[in-house]
């Protein structure tokens, strides 16, 4: 293993980001392609070493959130289409054709500016656009259906700009009431429909995200938008509850005790606020992950890690830096491996659970995880590679 000079890191299993994808591809409709979301850098895992993985193993898009988002992908050599999935500054336009990045469009004023832009830039080239139909999200996209047909006009007489796509977001679709994804599932093809009823012929349609994939694979398109499921995780309780696609969790977070002491002594006090006062001969083991890491500072005197297989509890509260646990009378030695989110020894400590505890949802918990953590990437079962702004020797 990769010897850090920070002992905490991040497992990355591509194996299980491949699994997940051939079991969202068995379960949505045989012709719809899966755009890979990796936003976020790739909601913490790291974005160009899933992307290029769910290029491999069925993914033929990517999304992303911003067009620097994209360009990092560009840069690593990925060539798949990327999609920016929100607005973009019309300061970025010639960049994002540029970078053969695909952006997200809503009003008629915006795409002509962007014509004009691409214009006076020779050489940059055409821009692709998806256009954003809000049926109930109430974030972006047009909302009725002539505001719809002057922008795919606006799109279609525009010299720089390609139309290739056109979708819209369910807000509800992980909820046990599917009356709202229902009606909004109906109102985007009402949109459809009308566009053909126009003699306009469409292009990719999309609406699916992953709870719409899992429970409602009749919605799927011509292509779904696949989240927090490539990485494992389902977007809400009831649609794991489901029990309709089986995903595997690909992040671990890791590290080593940096220290160990037996609380023999006055004072006992552990952390800032002395907010815990070990008792006497415990055992307290300090772990070089805090908050700047994205473990959240609410996890002080709540949260748990797994040391030899057993659960032992963070005592203190959580800085920046470093965090403190509680062996027990248990002994602990300086450099053993201690999982924070995972399994360890038949163990485990699910991310949903801590997402439970922080009264958030899994997909803050994962895609807060701190760059400066070192993701080591696993294949075949075996670490190929280390992707670490942290200098190592």
């Amino acid at each position: 293993m990769t010897k850090l000079c920070r002992e905490v890191w991040i497992e990355v299993n591509l194996d299980a980001i491949k699994k997940n994808l051939r079991a969202i591809r068995y379960h949505i409709t045989k012709k719809s392609k899966i755009m890979a979301v990796v936003k976020a850098n790739a909601y913490g895992h790291g974005s160009v070493e899933v992307a290029r993985h769910a290029l491999e193993h069925g993914a033929s898009e990517l999304a992303v959130a911003s067009v620097e988002e994209g360009i990092v992908l560009r840069k690593a050599g990925i060539t798949a289409p990327i999609l920016v999935l929100g607005f973009t500054a019309l300061s970025c336009v010639k960049k994002s054709a540029v970078w053969n990045i695909t952006l997200s469009a809503f009003q008629v004023s915006w795409i002509k500016k962007a014509n004009r832009i691409l214009e006076k830039e020779a050489g940059s080239g055409r821009l692709a656009i998806h256009i954003i139909v809000d049926t109930g999200m109430g974030r972006l996209g047009v909302r009725t259906e002539e505001d719809l047909l002057a922008i795919v006009k606006a799109v279609r007489l525009s010299k720089y700009l390609s139309w290739e796509g056109i979708f819209t977001h369910f807000s509800t679709a992980d909820e046990e009431d599917t009356t709202l994804t229902k009606l909004q599932h109906d109102k985007f093809i009402s949109f459809l429909r009308f566009l053909k009823n126009q003699d306009i012929e469409l292009p990719t349609v999309h609406m699916s995200n992953t709870a719409a994939a899992i429970a409602f694979p009749e919605f799927s398109a011509d292509m779904i938008r696949l989240g927090i499921g490539l990485y494992g995780l389902y977007p809400s309780a009831y649609i794991k509850q489901l029990n309709l696609v089986k995903l595997t969790p690909a992040l671990s977070l890791k590290a080593r005790i940096a220290y160990v002491k037996t609380m023999r002594t006055e004072p006992r006090t552990i952390s800032y606020g002395a907010t815990y006062i070990a008792e006497p001969d415990e055992v307290i083991a300090t772990l070089p992950i805090g908050y700047a890491d994205g473990y959240s500072r609410a996890l002080s005197n709540c949260g748990f890690v797994l040391h030899r297989g057993r659960r032992v509890p963070v005592v203190g509260r959580v800085t920046m830096d470093m965090i403190m646990v509680s062996l027990g009378e248990s002994e602990g030695k300086q450099g053993e491996e201690v999982v924070i989110y995972g399994h360890q020894k038949g163990a485990e400590i699910p991310v949903d659970e801590v997402a439970e505890m922080l009264n958030t949802i899994n997909y803050e918990v994962v895609s807060t995880l701190s760059r400066r953590i070192p993701r080591f990437y696993i294949r075949d079962g075996e670490i190929f590679k280390v992707s670490t702004p942290v200098m190592y020797v």
